[in-house]
């Protein structure tokens, strides 16, 4: 309830003159939840109801729902902080053990937020970095490096595959990569392919 209470004080705050309606397809919820959701914020003096003419309502933000919305964005944030740091530490730890195994270098497929976390894994791990891949061609950079696209990856290094000691990190869903390496034999049988997510999942042991 908390994210709806957010995003519902932030749209009163910028919209004031926004309507349930409207409201509810900015949030992507019912109208009746809405309409609850707006009640709960009115009782806790968040926000307070002004009618106007006719049945339009001007909802407006209160210095309560200013203090509360600000502390929202914070603690928001610090899941954020937190989360970013888990998933470093957690893939760092991880890659670290891949290179007890006996790999050393690693590819990386996507450009999101997830394949950023992995790349700063991989700088405080003791794998190098072999190219970053992308099935995006508008892009030619990321994170200051050259990106390939699975077609030019292929022609590049096929000859020089298979690597025993090199491995695939994939950072976007596994439907996605499978259907992009399906027609280049070289990637698919000859290299190790790792779901960054899979590992995200994984139970934590004690």
């Amino acid at each position: 309830m908390q994210e709806h209470d957010l995003k519902t004080l932030l749209e009163i705050k910028d919209n004031p003159s926004v309507t349930q309606r409207s409201l509810s397809h900015r949030l992507n919820i019912s109208l009746g939840l809405t309409n609850a959701i707006l009640q709960n914020l009115i009782h806790r003096g968040w926000i307070k109801a002004k009618k106007l003419t006719g049945r339009k309502i001007l909802y407006l933000i209160t210095p309560q729902g200013m203090a509360r919305a600000t502390n929202l964005i914070y603690d928001r944030f610090r899941e954020t902080q937190n989360y970013y740091q888990y998933t470093k530490e957690l893939l760092t730890s991880y890659f670290t053990d891949l290179y007890n195994q006996g790999k050393r270098k690693a590819i990386i497929y996507g450009t999101n937020q997830l394949a950023e976390i992995t790349y700063l894994s991989i700088l405080d791990s003791p794998l190098k970095l072999h190219s970053i891949l992308s099935d995006d061609p508008s892009k030619k950079k990321f994170l200051g490096h050259q990106i390939f696209t699975i077609s030019d990856f292929a022609e590049k290094y096929s000859e020089s595959l298979p690597h025993k000691n090199l491995i695939l990190l994939c950072t976007t869903d596994k439907e996605k990569l499978s259907k992009q390496i399906s027609k280049y034999k070289n990637i698919k049988n000859n290299l190790k392919i790792i779901y960054i997510e899979n590992i995200l999942k994984k139970p934590i042991t004690m």
